[in-house]
Formats: structure tokens, C-alpha cells, sequence
């Protein structure tokens, strides 16, 4: 018998589709190979997931090369472990921009392999708060996709979503609502109006034409996809929640404040149960509860749901991250409305030196953010 080792993994590490999300752990499985031909195992280690990948990657390279396609993409893995991991995210940019020079080197920059690494370095620049570059790369490869795959191709209209949630962030709403529309009718052509995608899209676009003052019609199509999905049984599913909160704050928006506050407290509890207090969707859900909840002037039940949102958003976030910048500029609006403009001033000095950062000085939020501390300054009480 023939004492052997191997690692194991849930799956065979092969996608139909690339994408970011990787196995949560490994083991490396000792086994005896009988003189039958069978593998028995002996022994298994688990192994956390960087480690596995790393040793892969390290394999890779030494079997393959150091610019193999599956090297490549083998390193690409492992760059995704390390996007997950605290303290890591910046070696994972440098590897990724990295992989993404060779790759265009060696396969071309329209090559899918070259285009999915870029699309993981566009990721991880919107989630660190990297908002222009991150435009500027899923620009690219949804432009580039498009010439390889077609305009109608599901990475294809991926990479639009993904370019349209950079716009959001970026508050660009009516070109991320011209593009979210663009991507849904594609979808909706492609598989049909009840496909769980094209209901996804459905939910996105109508959140984008909340953002960009459309109201009445995203009320219209929210409430028409809440239907439908509550006909499912699907309300409490992720799209289920991301559409009925969509719907509360279009309603907020249209000033029907009891219905808004009703739907998102529904939301919220379910979102604090299934996903915890410090998931995104529960901080946004949290957040614009407290739009509501301001706009009835319950300004100290506001004021104490957003210095909430605003320290767990800090937390794993980090201070200067978009999420953070907004997230203190809520509040401090609220601060304003019930009088405390001496820590309103406080707050808004640091978003007006934030947004000039990450938005520059002409853009809508900073020019916003400069008046109202003038007229603050000239108002202190």
C-alpha cells in the first residue's frame, strides 16, 4: 500500500461562471492507496481557505509556469481568499492588478479569463471605497465584454449591474438608472418577466429610480414585483426584502409616512433575524428607517438609529469608506433639524474634507455639504 495525501474541496474547483465567492475551507486528506487500485483515507486536516489556495497557487506555478493559464487562475483564487480576510485587501489589489497586467499580456485584454480578474479588481475597488477607479475598470470590461461576448451575454449585462452600483454610489442616479433599464429589458427578453434574475433586475431598477426622484413610478413597479413575489411565497427571500424596502423608500419619498415606516420596520426585523445586526442590507434598511422616522421628527429615535448605523458602518468599514461619509452626513441632518448644530458643524467638517477626497470639490455632495456649513456657521444656535 501507498500512503498518499490529497486536498479536497466541496467542489471540483470549475465554475460555469467566474465569480468572487470561494469555498469557506479545505482539508488536506491522507489517504493509503491499496494494492487493489481503492484510496482509503487515514486522515484528514482542515485547512483555512488562504492556506489551500496558497499551496495550490504555489503548486500551479511550479508544475505549470509562472504565466500557465491555470497558474493565473489559480493565483486569481487565491487573491479572492484574500479579499475576505481582514488586513489582506491590499495585497489582494496588488495581486490582482498584477494578474490582470500578465494576463492581458499573455491572452490579450479581451480574453474572459483577463476580463474576470479585471472584473474581481473593479469589485474590490467599490467595496474599499475606490469609487472613480472602480468606474473606470467595470467600464472597461463591461465594454469589453460586450465586444467579446455580446451585448446580451449574462457576464455582459453583469458587469453593467456592477457598473450601475458604482454610479449609485458615485450619485450619478439617472445614468445608473438609464443603464439598470437597459439591463432589465436585455433580461427580461432573454428569460422571460418571472425568471428570478429578471425579478432581481426588476428590484434594482426600481431602488435606482427611487435614487434618481422617480417616485411615483418606482412605487408603480415595486409594488407590482411585491405581488408577485408574495404570490411566490418569496417576500422574506433576498429579493423579497431588497424590493419591499425599495418600497418603503419610495413611499417615504411620496410622503406617506405611516405606510413607509410600517414596511420598513417588517423588513428590518426580518433582515435582523436572518442576516444580524451589521449585514449591509440591515444597516441600509436601519438607515432608512431613520429617514422616516426624521422626516415625522422623531429626531432623537433618528439621531440614535443613525449614531448606531454610523458606528457599525465605521467599524467594518473604516472611517473615510463612502458607506461611513454618508452615513455621518445623515445624521448629521438630523442633528441640524433638532438644533445640536455645534455637532452638526463637527460632523459635516469631516464630510465636506471626505467628499472633496473621494468625489472631488465640484461634485453635488461637496458643493451641498460646503452651504450647509456656511449657513450653519452663520446660524450657530
Amino acid at each position: 500500500m501507498t500512503l498518499g495525501r490529497r486536498r479536497k474541496r466541496g467542489d471540483d474547483g470549475r465554475r460555469e461562471t467566474p465569480g468572487p465567492e470561494l469555498p469557506p475551507a479545505a482539508d488536506l486528506v491522507f489517504t493509503l492507496l491499496n494494492d487493489d487500485g481503492t484510496e482509503e483515507e487515514i486522515s484528514r486536516v482542515g485547512l483555512p481557505p488562504h492556506e489551500f489556495y496558497g499551496m495550490r497557487a504555489n503548486s500551479a506555478r511550479q508544475r505549470l509556469g509562472p504565466e500557465h493559464p491555470e497558474t493565473l487562475r489559480a493565483f486569481r483564487d487565491y487573491a479572492r481568499v484574500l479579499t475576505h480576510m481582514e488586513g489582506r485587501q491590499e495585497e489582494a489589489r496588488e495581486r490582482l492588478m498584477s494578474l490582470v497586467y500578465t494576463q492581458s499580456r499573455t491572452l490579450g485584454y479581451v480574453h474572459e479569463d483577463t476580463l474576470t480578474t479585471a472584473a474581481d479588481l473593479a469589485g474590490l475597488m467599490h467595496v474599499t471605497g475606490e469609487l472613480g477607479k472602480s468606474e473606470e475598470v467595470w467600464r472597461s470590461v463591461w465594454t469589453s465584454r460586450a465586444e467579446l461576448l455580446g451585448p446580451d451575454h449574462p457576464h455582459t449585462l453583469d458587469s453593467a449591474s456592477c457598473l450601475a452600483s458604482v454610479l449609485e454610489d458615485l450619485r450619478r442616479e439617472p445614468e445608473a438608472a438609464a443603464l439598470r433599464r437597459d439591463v432589465l429589458e436585455r433580461r427580461k427578453r432573454l428569460l422571460g418577466p418571472d425568471d428570478p434574475v429578471v425579478l432581481s433586475a426588476t428590484s434594482s431598477h426600481a431602488a435606482a429610480l427611487v435614487k434618481a426622484g422617480h417616485w411615483a413610478e418606482a412605487e408603480r413597479e415595486l409594488r407590482s414585483l411585491v405581488a408577485r413575489l408574495e404570490r411566490r411565497g418569496l417576500q422574506d427571500e433576498d429579493t423579497g426584502l431588497a424590493a419591499r424596502a425599495n418600497l418603503g423608500a419610495a413611499l417615504c419619498r411620496l410622503d406617506r409616512l405611516d405606510e413607509a415606516e410600517a414596511v420598513m420596520r417588517s423588513v428590518l426585523t426580518t433582515q435582523q433575524r436572518t442576516k444580524g445586526e451589521s449585514h449591509p442590507d440591515t444597516l441600509t434598511s436601519r438607515n432608512n428607517l431613520a429617514a422616516v422616522l426624521h422626516a415625522r421628527e422623531h429626531y432623537a429615535e433618528a439621531a440614535r438609529t443613525l449614531r448606531e448605523v454610523l458606528t457599525l458602518t465605521t467599524h467594518h468599514k473604516g472611517e473615510s469608506h463612502p458607506d461611513t461619509l454618508h452615513a455621518r452626513d445623515n445624521l448629521a441632518n438630523v442633528l441640524i433639524d433638532n438644533g445640536d448644530h455645534e455637532e452638526a458643524i463637527i460632523l459635516l467638517t469631516r464630510c465636506h474634507t471626505d467628499y472633496t477626497r473621494t468625489f472631488g470639490p465640484h461634485h453635488p455632495l461637496t458643493r451641498t455639504t460646503a452651504e450647509r456649513l456656511a449657513w450653519l456657521r452663520d446660524n450657530p444656535s
